[in-house]
């Protein structure tokens, strides 16, 4: 159609216009030695992961203390140590931003000498990546990153266009094939990918009567968890067009997975006949006597996107059978009368999108749509379909490793929490389909940790 013949020429001049670059971080923990300043008695250096900084000294002059005192700017961490420790850990460090730390030596309870130290950090976390999207096991690169979070303490990873197989010094093999969906579920550390359902190099879930996934396919959406059961909303798209961009929607179907085996019990399409731009299952949420689903809209799907969002609910009863959609003062059975969900029109919301409960209120969690933004927003409501409000540019994306890549669809994982954090992500891809191959940063997803209090407060 019109609209998928305009993003396909506006896509490669937008990613001219949009291209980044920044020094190669690489992984783990990066060293970032300082210069001993001058009237300093200590020599400093750090290393970072995630929100954590550890920072490393040694003596450079004789001085007559009895202990270290650390702390941040930020007030995030104010330490004390004994004389002879010769390095600590700071968390909780924010983002993006040049934090002042002080290492202080004591003596008697007052500061004898003072070192200052200004780190600045992106807040990857490069150790529980690896963990997650693994060289070894697993699904080793992949899109989407939805997940859901299983009773037993599983999380189950649903991921688009996947990679399955080793990868040896940041490069795969390029006989490796592209699976149009994987599932990787993650397990305390160790990750088992799902996939080849039907065999051979089937995906892990594959449309009814389908034999050639290039023609049509599933990409997930989200879903959750009721007794014994997990409901997964795959989309079923197609070749409708020449080219890479040239995928189009064609609806929303329900499969049905028992627990704890993971095997498909059901595959039936959504009770309802959107619009072609109206698609649920985009994020779901299960909230005790209703399971509600969500629908990204695309308004104007161009390099000012606008998009609305809709919802609807339903009872594991009426799964199949009975749906009713908001209309802006209550509910009805008629799709036709589904409204945008209020307090979110300033955000172009992404195709992909979170809406999790958080304490006791409902966050709905996206990037901004517009190519390559690298803003994630978070807004906050007191009931699953809104009003929402307390908007927040939660996160900006760190400038990727190369110019032609770029990034979208953050993904909150909120079953992940430490330290008051919820684990997030988004994706990375590049527009050199070869690079996928040569160098498997270049499509995998980034992991970083956000504040719950940041999220919640006002």
């Amino acid at each position: 159609n019109d609209m998928n013949k305009t993003i396909r020429l506006i896509i490669p001049l937008m990613i001219i216009l949009c291209a980044y670059s920044c020094e190669e971080k690489g992984s783990g923990m990066n060293e970032n030695p300082f210069e001993n300043m001058e009237g300093s008695a200590l020599s400093v250096s750090y290393t970072n992961n995630a929100d954590s900084v550890k920072l490393n000294w040694q003596l450079t002059e004789d001085v007559d203390f009895d202990g270290f005192r650390v702390k941040d700017a930020a007030g995030k961490n104010d330490i004390s140590l004994p004389k002879d420790a010769v390095s600590c850990c700071l968390t909780r460090i924010p983002y993006n931003t040049p934090v002042r730390i002080s290492i202080e030596m004591l003596s008697g309870g007052k500061t004898v000498s003072e070192t200052p130290v200004t780190v600045v950090i992106d807040g990857v976390d490069h150790v529980f990546g690896k963990n997650i999207i693994q060289d070894n096991s697993g699904v080793t690169a992949g899109d989407g990153m939805y997940s859901i979070a299983l009773p037993d303490g599983r999380s189950i990873f649903l991921m688009g266009d996947s990679y399955v197989g080793k990868v040896t010094e940041g490069r795969r093999s390029t006989s490796d094939h592209m699976y149009r969906n994987t599932y990787n579920v993650y397990d305390n550390g160790k990750t088992t990918a799902l996939y080849a359902v039907n065999g051979g190099k089937s995906s892990a879930a594959v449309p009814p009567g389908v034999t050639n996934e290039g023609q049509k396919w599933y990409w997930p959406g989200h879903g959750y968890v009721v007794d014994d059961t997990l409901y997964i909303f795959q989309t079923l798209m197609y070749q409708g067009a020449e080219g890479a961009w040239g995928f189009m929607y064609e609806t929303t179907r329900i499969l049905e997975y028992s627990l704890p085996d993971l095997k498909l019990k059901k595959d039936t399409a959504i009770p309802c006949h959107a619009p072609e731009n109206v698609h649920y299952g985009m994020a779901a949420i299960n909230d005790g006597d209703y399971q509600y689903i969500y629908a990204q809209v695309d308004i104007e799907n161009d390099w000012d996107p606008v998009t609305e969002v809709y919802v609807a609910r339903t009872t594991v009863k009426d799964m199949y059978s009975k749906w009713e959609f908001y209309n802006g003062s209550g509910w009805s059975e008629n799709s036709g009368s589904a409204v945008a969900m209020t307090g979110i029109s300033s955000v172009a919301v992404s195709s992909q999108f979170n809406v999790f409960k958080l304490r006791d209120k409902y966050v709905l969690f996206t990037s901004a749509k517009n190519w390559d933004s690298r803003k994630v927003y978070t807004f906050i409501s007191d009931t699953p379909y809104g009003p929402w409000r307390n908007k927040k540019l939660i996160f900006e994306l760190p400038a990727l490793a190369q110019k032609n890549w770029y990034s979208y669809n953050a993904m909150a994982h909120p079953q992940f929490e430490r330290n008051g954090m919820i684990l997030a992500s988004y994706c990375v891809n590049t527009d050199n389909f070869s690079e996928q191959f040569s160098n498997v940063a270049s499509y995998r997803p980034i992991f970083y940790w956000l504040d719950i209090d940041t999220i919640l407060k006002k």
